[in-house]
């Protein structure tokens, strides 16, 4: 069951390390260090909480 639960915070995890990359391809590093913390720890308080 728990791993039923990882599916979502996987998919938004997915969606901002490509929003990342978008980002860094821009020339933008600030933004895309900013999605990739917030990525992982989207991740990982599920995981905590779990």
């Amino acid at each position: 069951m728990q791993y039923i639960v990882m599916i979502l915070p996987l998919f938004v995890s997915m969606y901002l390390l490509s929003f990342a990359k978008h980002n860094w391809k821009g020339k933008n590093k600030k933004a895309a260090i900013g999605s990739v913390i917030i990525a992982i720890a989207a991740f990982v308080m599920p995981l905590f909480i779990l």
